[in-house]
């Protein structure tokens, strides 16, 4: 298909007022509207990242999860590593926003606009007839605190990043021979024994006493402290909620259906072939001359034999997405190409060649092949999502009216919510220990997991004053109002509370001990001959194992096996697995890698290449850190801590 060139034509109109746009050398922080009282979190070259932009940027992630993974517990992602993790890709992109910056970057108008006529978001605003909805765009931007132009100018800047690291990785180059020599060592398969002193066999054996809690306890207070949490009472306004109690007759159903059936059964299809010769826009004169000469001299051949037009554009159509398919761009409806080719390809009859079509892309030579009609959909069919389309179209204008009202009366009357539930019919929710990283329970995420909301709850006003928050939009259409009624500050929790963990990782800790020096006594004895069980552990049987076949090992025993100096066999080597245990693996013989069939060794030349493509972005990016003088300001979770807990 001839995908770079569909496009709504609506989206063309919307664009006229975008692509005005001198780029702002500006970074990350530019596109977002944090709170400067907020905790610096990173800091680079004199810019910085708050616990806000931080908060913000998790948020996202969750959030673009929950979307694509409906069925996913995002409380799991929750984490203090996955917070940390985003921290990090934040950082990361500042680092490459702030090189943009340096080298002075700019997305040019036309990738800008094909960004934005491929925006996935844009698109989902399109109707059935692929035309944008540019009131609803513009309005969902403006709850976003975004216009067309800052949205247009965060596409550029999007773009200018992603210049800059394509540019970087462009330029790993990996040749064959080097890419087989690593591929063959990487494949290598060896032969070992494994023996696994699983630490649980070992807990009967420990002894925690209370002086060990004692101590452990308060040699880690940090690692105990229970963050600051506060109680809170809500209002939600909810377009959805809004929509559910919306009743529609049937009779409105029925004249809405024979009003818009055509609509809304789809627009005609229509299917197409073409040849194209492609022109850049700033092609020279001459190089234009050629190719129209060399245009009319197809379209007289396919004018003459209809018959020849599929052959012709395998041979010379510089589509390279339709050319081997004779030229054939399927079916698509209206809009979805460019002005000119939708102008020809709707203006013609069934089997009919176009003249010569002019487009940003080149030249065209159009053969209409085929005309789907839209097929009318019995109501029947259709009434359930018309009754959708009539309650979601009306909820929509009820919200707007209502999310006034309720905004004006949570910050008249801000002691209480009471007077915003009583005059909008709404139910006053609760949710208990919320802290600034997000709720203590994941049912409540779905409104708490909202780092705009949450912030807005530990501000000064709704803390010591106990006044309502602002109405908060936390997205999908949804407003909050949330007061606190109870503020818990941040504590190190008594030994009381977490007596039990401490006992459970301290009884894990020498277990796992028990478990390396009995690993340790057992690697002596086997290095000199012995066969013996240690602790009714033996060597395993003996198994061919390689990095892409581990069998049931993990992937941590695969790696130290092939790390081992296989010169002289048997040769040994140990893992210690940290809490989980201790692991023995004896090496006893090397197999090399069979050759691998034509296509695959060509396939993985190709990811290896990637890799080490992808390896040079990491330095580059490691040399940015370094070039920034970034550094990030929290701690980086240990797991003691995170077990602690």
């Amino acid at each position: 298909m001839f995908e770079t060139i569909r496009q709504s034509k609506i989206v063309m109109i919307f664009l006229l007022g975008l692509l005005v746009i001198a780029f702002v050398f500006v970074g990350v922080s530019g596109y977002s509207s944090f709170n400067d009282k907020s905790p610096t979190v990173a800091e680079l070259d004199g810019a910085v990242i708050t616990q806000a932009q931080w908060d913000q940027a998790h948020e996202a992630e969750i959030q673009n999860l929950r979307e694509s993974m409906p069925q996913l517990d995002v409380k799991l992602l929750d984490t203090p590593e996955a917070r940390y993790a985003t921290l990090e890709r934040l950082l990361q992109d500042e680092l490459v926003a702030a090189s943009v910056r340096k080298l002075r970057v700019v997305a040019g108008d036309s990738a800008v606009q094909r960004a934005l006529r491929d925006d996935p978001w844009l698109n989902a605003r399109r109707d059935a007839s692929g035309n944008l909805d540019v009131a609803q765009v513009r309005e969902e931007l403006a709850i976003r605190g975004m216009t067309d132009e800052s949205y247009a100018a965060q596409m550029a800047y999007a773009l200018a990043q992603a210049q800059v690291a394509q540019g970087v990785q462009a330029t790993g180059l990996a040749l064959s021979a080097a890419a087989k020599a690593t591929l063959d060592a990487y494949f290598e398969r060896r032969q070992i024994q494994v023996a696994l002193f699983d630490a649980r066999q070992f807990t009967e054996s420990v002894k925690v006493t209370d002086a060990d809690v004692q101590t452990f306890y308060d040699d880690n207070k940090a690692n105990f402290l229970a963050p600051e949490t506060v109680d809170v009472a809500y209002l939600v306004l909810d377009q959805a909620d809004i929509a559910k109690a919306i009743e529609i007759n049937e009779a409105d159903l029925k004249a809405y259906y024979e009003q818009n059936k055509s609509r809304l059964s789809g627009p005609e299809e229509r299917r197409a072939s073409h040849i194209l010769l492609t022109l850049d826009a700033g092609a020279s004169a001459d190089a234009v001359k050629a190719a129209e000469e060399k245009a009319k001299e197809l379209l007289a051949r396919v004018k003459g034999d209809p018959t020849q037009f599929a052959q012709l554009a395998k041979e010379n159509s510089q589509d390279p997405g339709s050319a081997q398919n004779g030229g054939d761009l399927g079916f698509f409806g209206p809009g979805a190409m460019v002005q000119a080719f939708n102008d020809a390809v709707f203006a013609m009859k069934k089997g009919e060649i176009s003249d010569i079509v002019r487009t940003d892309f080149g030249l065209h030579i159009i053969q209409l092949t085929d005309v789907k009609s839209a097929e009318i959909k019995p109501y029947e069919a259709m009434r359930a999502s018309i009754l959708d389309d009539l309650r979601g179209s009306q909820a929509a204008r009820k919200f707007a009216e209502v999310a006034e009202s309720f905004s004006n009366v949570v910050y008249e009357q801000a002691d209480s919510l009471e007077p915003a539930a009583k005059r909008l019919g709404l139910t006053i929710q609760t949710a208990k220990a919320v802290s600034r990283q997000g709720p203590s329970n994941a049912a409540d995420n779905a409104i708490w997991g909202n780092a705009k909301l949450r912030e807005a709850v530990f501000a000064n006003d709704a803390i010591q004053k106990k006044l309502n928050t602002a109405a908060i939009d936390i997205g999908s259409s949804r407003l909050v109002a949330a007061r606190v009624t109870a503020h818990q500050p941040a504590r190190t929790r008594d030994l009381a509370e977490v007596k039990t963990r401490v006992q459970a990782l301290l009884t894990a800790q020498k277990a796992a001990a028990l478990a390396v020096s009995t690993g340790q006594d057992a690697l002596t004895k086997w290095r000199v001959g012995s066969t013996a069980p240690v602790a009714n552990v033996r060597l395993g049987q003996s198994v061919s194992v390689s990095r892409d076949q581990a069998g049931e090992l993990s992937p941590n025993l695969i790696a130290a096996a092939l790390r081992v100096d296989a010169k002289q066999l048997p040769a040994w080597t140990t893992v210690d697995q940290g809490l989980q245990g201790f692991a023995v693996i004896k090496v006893t013989a090397v197999e090399k890698r069979p050759a691998p069939e034509a296509t695959q060794a060509a396939q993985e030349v190709q990811q290896f290449t990637q890799a080490w493509s992808s390896a040079e972005l990491n330095a580059y990016l490691a040399s940015l850190k370094v070039r920034f003088n970034s550094k990030i300001l929290v701690p980086k979770p240990s797991a003691t801590a995170n077990v602690a807990r």
